[in-house]
């Protein structure tokens, strides 16, 4: 299928359809299902909720990325500074009342262990972190991720920065490899294979 896509800066205003977008795409996520459970219209209600909070905090000290098919948005990419990886105290305890709300406050032991276990991994050296990213369910496999990582890949190499990422899905790794991503590190994460990518900019 042969679809010009263009690659925006998202606004507040576009933070709510980019949550959905990426809590429907991520609900089959092995590590979601993994700690959310097996209904994935509840897996993407949680997430959509948390995403929101999240795309709002990352707009604000990054960037959010949005790849558009006309007015369509079909595909997110968010990525954050050195310095804005991991989420401070409050923000991890305004989390709370969204897990009461849906029943999920048991999974709490569970996405302590899976942040705890992501922060060990954080490199140590100065980097912009990549994370979510999605492209809508029905129109994976048509190039949008491929425009996403060509416009985060270009927004790393303006800023000479390395890039950073995790991903649990095998077939994201070859596409963050297209990008240049390197594999650093494959572990265990609550049972759940997770990959650690590392890229280093390209000079101009």
């Amino acid at each position: 299928m042969s679809t010009t896509i263009a690659v925006h800066r998202l606004t507040h205003a576009f933070i709510e359809p980019a949550a959905r977008l990426l809590a429907d795409s991520m609900r089959d996520n092995p590590l979601h299902r993994r700690v959310f459970g097996d209904d994935e219209l509840q897996v993407a209600r949680v997430l959509s909720t948390a995403f929101v909070r999240l795309l709002h905090r990352q707009l604000e000290s990054g960037l959010v990325l949005g790849a558009f098919d006309g007015a369509a948005l079909v595909g997110v990419a968010a990525m954050v500074p050195p310095g804005h990886c991991q989420l401070p105290w409050r923000e991890k305890l305004s989390m709370l009342p969204i897990l009461a709300c849906s029943g999920q406050l048991k999974r709490l032991p569970d996405i302590h262990r899976w942040l705890r276990s992501w922060a060990r991994h954080d490199p140590p050296l100065a980097h912009w972190h990549l994370g979510p990213a999605a492209v809508e369910r029905a129109r994976q496999g048509q190039g949008i991720g491929t425009a996403l990582m060509d416009a985060v890949c270009k927004e790393l190499d303006q800023r000479q920065a390395i890039g950073y990422l995790e991903t649990d899905k095998h077939r994201n790794v070859c596409l963050y490899r297209r990008g240049g991503f390197e594999v650093i590190a494959e572990r265990s994460v609550l049972g759940v294979t997770n990959w650690f990518m590392l890229r280093h900019p390209r000079q101009a």
